[in-house]
């Protein structure tokens, strides 16, 4: 009994060595952290910062009013010319096609009228009872309805047919010799001239290299009371154009785009030196006739 007690005491302290072993070369697992706590935050406010005084902008200076004056005059057969401060400095001759009025009011009528209907667009169209949809089956049979024969139910008496005598587009134009256009149009300036309403400028002034509508409406102001005005260039500004569009009763022209229409619609007509050459031109009668004869 005693051997089995030392063999037994021998095995358990080998069995012991062997797993204390055993447990050394294991890796030792790392500690388990600590579980945090939910913990309740206090409510906190947003801080928002409190707005900064802007600065004041600086006040534009005040306009310069400009007081309302009568247009300058010239003498018959001369057109008054004002610098490029709106002042005026003298005059010059209008050449004889554009001062020489001769009455001609027949001419000028037809030309106008021509110009008006040649802007008319014949764009208005209706549908015939071919141009209708549907209609293709005949509403019924021919005979034995004791009803009239019908054919479709896009004839122009069904309600929902087509049209029979509408319009289908058309043109308006109207031909006009070129002797009589130069007649009208140097009628329609001589007349303006007349009344003393063409002023030839040579620049319009106080213009910035960006031109602003208020630029021109005081360069305006200050030649005079001009109301409705044409201001016709030789070649077109882009800067002028954009500056011009923005003034409701002022519109501007090249001497290729002037139309009759707007020497009549115009109270005061505003033409830059350059372009009264070219302006007599277009009035030149004498010019068409010399290559009539050759």
């Amino acid at each position: 009994m005693a051997e089995k007690k030392t063999a037994a005491k021998k095995t358990l302290e080998g069995g012991s060595r062997a797993g204390s072993k055993a447990a050394a070369a294991r890796p030792k697992a790392a500690p388990a952290k600590p579980v945090k706590k939910a913990v309740a935050r206090p409510v906190t406010r947003a801080v928002v910062p409190r707005p900064q005084p802007r600065a004041e902008a600086p006040k534009p200076e005040p306009r310069e009013k400009i007081e309302s004056k009568p247009l300058p005059t010239a003498p018959a057969g001369f057109a008054p010319v004002v610098a490029a401060n709106g002042d005026p400095s003298g005059s010059v001759e209008l050449p004889d096609s554009l001062a020489r009025s001769k009455k001609r009011t027949g001419v000028l009528f037809q030309a106008f009228q021509a110009a008006r209907a040649n802007a008319r667009l014949g764009t208005a169209a209706t549908k015939n009872r071919s141009r209708v949809a549907g209609g293709g089956a005949k509403p019924w049979r021919q005979k034995g309805t004791g009803r009239a024969r019908q054919g479709s139910t896009r004839a122009p008496h069904w309600r929902h047919g087509g049209v029979v005598f509408g319009p289908n587009g058309r043109t308006y134009w109207q031909r006009i010799p070129e002797r009589m256009r130069k007649a009208a149009f140097g009628e329609a300036f001589a007349a303006r001239a007349a009344e003393g309403r063409v002023i030839v400028f040579d620049q319009i002034g106080g213009l910035s290299e960006r031109p602003r509508s208020a630029e021109v409406y005081d360069w305006l102001a200050r030649i005079g009371d001009t109301g409705k005005t044409l201001i016709v260039a030789a070649d077109l500004n882009e800067g002028h154009g954009r500056a011009i569009a923005n003034l409701s009763d002022v519109e501007l022209r090249s001497v290729g785009s002037l139309r009759l229409v707007d020497v009549l619609a115009a109270e005061t007509v505003l033409v830059a030196r350059p372009a009264l050459e070219l302006l007599a031109a277009r009035a030149d009668v004498a010019a068409v006739n010399k290559g009539v004869s050759a």
